[in-house]
């Protein structure tokens, strides 16, 4: 096992850029690749990749190495209402809410953004297993929501909106506009999956 404090930031990285969706649906990731975009050995790659494998956010077999979870139409709608579930319990209740912070504004892309914003709301729940949770799901589905906006009318406008909701307002107006949200991604998710699939091939 690498030393915490090599293969955490490691860790951090890979797991990061799954949720910024760098990676297309079924992309190799090769650990020799990595661990030199990285500038690190392969040991700590190679234990990262098992730690995403165990936590689903990447796929192993025998004889193919690790790769990017390569889903189908009907598996990708299960993840959009495992997450909508997810963040329901989150949204519980008609009180007002307010976030006593405002949501970090730098990110790599959409699906990073909009990981921030849906952890944002998790924590209204205060329940460490829903973040570890929301996560995992953000994580799994980040090479779908980085094609969003090719599939998609005015998706920064609508987590803007959702932001603004966050920020101050009450949560039968959130819980709405939540359901709204993904309502519009289980209706277009064969298109998110051919967008996934069929994208230019980045190098791991």
């Amino acid at each position: 096992m690498s030393p915490a404090y090599v293969l955490e930031p490691t860790y951090d990285t890979l797991r990061r850029r799954l949720f910024a969706g760098v990676w297309p649906s079924g992309q190799r990731l090769e650990a020799a690749r990595l661990a030199k975009d990285l500038g690190v050995s392969i040991t700590p790659v190679r234990d990262s990749l098992n730690r995403l494998a165990g936590e689903r956010l990447v796929h192993t077999s025998p004889g193919e190495g690790f790769q990017v979870p390569l889903l189908s139409e009907t598996e990708l709608r299960g993840l959009i209402e495992w997450h909508r579930a997810l963040i329901g319990i989150a949204v519980e209740g008609e009180a007002s809410i307010a976030m006593p912070t405002e949501l970090p504004q730098g990110h790599d892309g959409i699906g990073e953004r909009t990981a921030i914003l849906f952890t944002a709301i998790a924590s209204m729940a205060g329940s460490l297993e829903l973040h570890w949770a929301l996560g995992n799901a953000a994580a799994r589905l980040g090479c779908y929501r980085r094609h969003e906006e090719t599939v998609l009318d005015e998706v920064h406008s609508e987590l803007a909106a959702l932001e603004a909701l966050l920020r101050g307002g009450s949560r039968a107006r959130l819980a709405r506009a939540i359901e709204r949200y993904h309502d519009r991604r289980h209706a277009v998710a064969g298109d998110l999956v051919h967008a996934a699939r069929y994208a230019g091939s980045s190098e791991a």
